[in-house]
């Protein structure tokens, strides 16, 4: 019989994603009768391995259960997943067709001017508007893995809860989580960024918030001063322009002067939501 301890050194998992694929049903551990503690036996473990390589494929934790619970077949839900992943490679196929183009010379031979120029080509909506939306997108990006917020299922009053949420998190959204402070202003990190946290109360109940803590690397080094300026404006004055267009048709009246500014503010609009939904993409 193992510890806990023992059981992370021997799968690399944490101790924490441990107690939650426990949690969540993944696992069914043995207790001591004398001293409640968990003792884990071989089976255990390869049920943790088994776990560890489906997450690898990043399956979900509810697939997972499934398949050990054998409520579906492991061939069955790698099918599923495979087909999830091959939906998901699609939206890189433009990037990984591209690759394909690229003839294996060595970098001393390559003609750089020659792919540079088949890119161009290929990009849509002409080469400066993508390089601003490419830009605006990488401002957004990295903006949401700065600082993010979450609404947890409990009210997180004690140390144990507050991880046990970041953790489910983690685990809903895909991404690597490692706990390296447990407290009511847990640190961690996630995808290999470190983070603080805390809590955030509102109107509707609690608010975890996370902010990273070395923000400033995170942010893009090649987006320029001037389109890091224009982001922001557009950021904060796009909703309001959204929400100003009905209070100013109430109560504007209508001259052909109006009509004008009327249509150039809808194109501009139009523009926005155009350019809000390619940073979503």
């Amino acid at each position: 019989m193992l510890n806990i301890k023992s059981v992370e050194e021997q799968t690399g998992i944490t101790k924490q994603n441990i107690r939650y694929y426990e949690k969540k049903g993944l696992l069914s551990v043995k207790r001591n009768e004398e001293n409640s503690y968990r003792e884990y036996d071989d089976e255990d473990i390869r049920t943790l391995k088994i776990i560890k390589l489906l997450r690898k494929l990043d399956m979900p934790i509810e697939e997972i259960r499934k398949v050990l619970a054998e409520e579906i077949s492991l061939s069955k839900a790698i099918n599923t997943q495979k087909e999830y992943l091959e939906k998901e490679r699609e939206k890189l196929q433009d990037a990984i067709s591209f690759c394909d183009k690229v003839e294996p010379n060595t970098l001393s031979s390559l003609d750089i001017d020659k792919y540079l120029a088949a890119m161009e080509r290929e990009e849509k909506n002409g080469s400066v508007f993508a390089d601003i939306i490419e830009d605006f997108k990488k401002m957004a990006q990295a903006e949401a893995v700065c600082a993010f917020s979450f609404r947890p299922d409990t009210m997180c009053m004690n140390p144990a809860e507050f991880t046990e949420e970041l953790l489910k998190y983690a685990e809903d959204n895909h991404l690597s989580i490692f706990i390296t402070k447990e407290s009511m202003y847990p640190e961690f990190e996630l995808n290999g960024i470190a983070y603080t946290a805390y809590r955030e109360f509102g109107r509707f109940g609690a608010n975890i918030v996370c902010k990273a803590k070395d923000a400033d690397k995170i942010k893009p080094k090649d987006v320029s001063g001037k389109r890091t300026i224009l982001y922001s404006i557009f950021k904060t004055l796009f909703p309001i322009m959204v929400i100003a267009l009905p209070i100013y048709l109430a109560f504007m009246p209508k001259t052909g002067i109006t009509e004008i500014f009327l249509l150039i503010y809808i194109i501009v609009l139009a523009g926005g939501f155009v350019l809000y939904n390619r940073l979503k993409k």
